[in-house]
């Protein structure tokens, strides 16, 4: 094959590749597939991505808790339920905090200009649930719940991972938090 004709077959395997990711109107091609919005999903041990996300331990009291649902624009049914069970969770089992805004579940797109630093700052490998603390109107620790995806498909054990995990946030007893500093930019 001339260097001519390598070109463009080159350059039909990335048309190819980009018409099989972006359909018409702009949306991805895996949008209402479950897991879609988690292209680094198939290949990741979430527990794995989790544990290194979130293994800066610190002491701090507890003021308020956030509890955040980072997505994107596009979203796969997958990540809408984990939405809906961890936000089902938070309101059921804690009412209370809810209304004492002890506790705040907030849904945050990170697609959004003013949103995408989320992704650097809670080291985002994909929509996730994570809860923050904050004291004097700081965050002070954080920690990603990389089981969600896991057990989406297990309601009840959804349910008491969230629930376990939002409990020990507000009670200060959680372990494997981040102290809040913003990560450097990688090094490529």
């Amino acid at each position: 094959m001339n260097r001519c004709g390598q070109i463009l077959w080159v350059v039909a395997v990335l048309a190819l590749a980009a018409w099989a990711l972006l359909k018409p109107g702009g949306k991805p091609g895996g949008a209402g597939k479950p897991g879609a919005c988690c292209p680094l999903l198939a290949g990741l041990d979430a527990k794995a991505v989790a544990s290194a996300a979130n293994r800066i331990k610190t002491n701090a009291s507890t003021q308020q808790v956030m509890a955040y649902y980072f997505h994107g624009t596009v979203r796969c049914e997958t990540c809408l339920l984990i939405e809906q069970q961890a936000k089902a969770t938070v309101e059921q089992q804690f009412s209370d905090e809810l209304a004492a805004s002890r506790l705040v579940f907030l849904s945050v797109n990170y697609e959004q200009p003013e949103n995408r630093h989320f992704m650097m700052d809670y080291r985002l490998p994909c929509p996730s649930l994570v809860l923050v603390r904050q004291k004097d109107g700081k965050e002070v620790k954080w920690k990603l719940l990389g089981e969600t995806w896991q057990l989406v498909h297990e309601p009840e054990q959804l349910h008491r991972y969230v629930a376990s995990e939002v409990r020990k946030f507000l009670s200060g007893r959680e372990t494997s938090t981040n102290k809040v500093e913003r990560p450097a930019a990688p090094s490529l």
